[in-house]
């Protein structure tokens, strides 16, 4: 077997086996690596090749202290990752870019829903990259989602100009736990051939239950969220309609509205 095969297999080994690490042990990455990370990320596909993100390291350890204030029940986290990464769509600097090709740019006009949603998708991609670039050397990683939550407390920390918006942190740092793989869904309910298909509500009611029971077992709610409760109990309060989530989510929009969502 030739070594560029055993290299590839070695590769999708590591993307299959991939978990989120949430305990890490107390460390700071070094300039020249949490750079390389970021190279990787860049060679992410991007729409129009605009680059429509941008990617704030924490280097500041009093910043760091903020944003543990931020994302309550997750400071030790924070404070022990060797590097965090605040992932934005920027739609900002491709504004900027585009008007110096003298044109009536679409990022200055009232609509712009493609740009917007490949903004998001651009981010997504960068962070993935990062991911397995992290993993490749060695670290662990976590998403934490308290930007998207918080944007104008985050913006404000991160001094981000209007157009800019805070997405996620990806925390990396060295590994503190091994988890087991969790749970996905299979793959003939996210994978088809040729044409959409709907899900069964048994195939549903299946994954459900396995998923709440390999969270059990793994107690993943207490361990994590520090809270004493099962897992599906926790994800149907974490995603109960009621009068503070809609408080909370009028004001994203708002901020969504202002710099990102121009439909």
């Amino acid at each position: 077997m030739g070594a560029g095969l055993l290299r590839r297999r070695s590769l999708l080994k590591l993307l299959r086996g991939r978990r989120s690490i949430q305990v890490f042990k107390r460390a700071r990455m070094p300039d020249d690596v949490a750079r390389l990370i970021v190279e990787a990320g860049v060679r992410a596909p991007s729409y129009l090749h605009l680059q429509e993100y941008s990617i704030v390291i924490v280097a500041d350890e009093n910043l760091r202290g903020e944003i543990a204030k931020l994302c309550e029940g997750r400071d030790e986290l924070i404070m022990n990752a060797a590097a965090i990464f605040l992932i934005c769509a920027d739609l900002n600097r491709p504004a900027r870019m585009l008007s110096l090709l003298g044109h009536p740019n679409v990022l200055r006009s009232n609509k712009h829903p493609v740009e917007s949603v490949f903004a998001v998708f651009d981010a997504g991609l960068v962070t993935a990259f990062m991911i397995m670039a992290a993993e490749i050397i060695g670290y662990g990683s976590t998403i934490l989602y308290h930007p998207m939550l918080y944007p104008s407390e985050f913006a404000k920390l991160f001094q981000l100009p209007p157009g800019v918006t805070p997405l996620i942190l990806l925390c990396v740092g060295e590994r503190g736990e091994s988890p087991p793989l969790r749970p996905r869904l299979p793959l003939d309910l996210v994978f088809f051939r040729n044409s959409y298909r709907e899900a069964g509500e048994e195939d549903l009611k299946r994954y459900i239950r396995e998923l709440g029971d390999a969270m059990r077992r793994e107690d993943y709610v207490r361990k994590y969220i520090g809270l004493n409760m099962d897992y599906l109990e926790y994800l149907k309060s974490a995603t109960t309609f009621n009068d503070e989530l809609k408080k909370t989510y009028d004001a994203i929009e708002k901020f969504l509205k202002e710099n990102l969502m121009r439909f």
